[in-house]
């Protein structure tokens, strides 16, 4: 069960590896469509993520402390991290191309950027995916 817009409910039972696989891939494929609004997508999504994750940090914080909190959720990080931010950049590529970089359109570019993106984010969000659920969500008492 997910709260908020991207974030699971850690009242929950443990989610698998494919349901936060998935997850992880809707959010990335919603970064990624965000290319066709020059970013305004991505960058909507990017705030309002990063805004509930600062409100769940906040919370893991008061109920476990830092230092649990942190070891919680570090170790998937390094992987998941690097996805989002790929996958939103990504979203942001027609704005910087042809507003700022005054490139012509090219679909053939477009495509063969976009499946170098997804070449990368896929296997990241995976061992992400698999990290979090069997070495993330059995750290500490969350």
């Amino acid at each position: 069960q997910m709260t908020g817009l991207f974030q699971p409910d850690l009242s929950s039972a443990q989610l698998t590896i494919f349901e936060v696989f998935i997850h992880n891939t809707t959010i990335s494929l919603l970064l990624l469509v965000g290319v066709f609004s020059y970013g305004f997508i991505s960058f909507i999504l990017i705030i309002s993520n990063f805004a509930i994750f600062g409100m769940q940090i906040n919370t893991m914080i008061s109920r476990v402390g830092f230092l649990s909190m942190a070891n919680k959720i570090i170790w998937h990080s390094f992987l998941e991290l690097p996805a989002i931010i790929l996958a939103a950049t990504f979203g942001f590529y027609l704005f910087v191309s042809q507003i700022i970089l005054e490139k012509d359109f090219n679909w053939k570019n477009l495509g063969q950027q976009l499946r170098t993106v997804i070449i990368l984010v896929m296997p990241l969000n995976f061992l992400a995916a698999v990290i979090e659920t069997l070495v993330s969500n059995r750290i500490g008492d969350l």
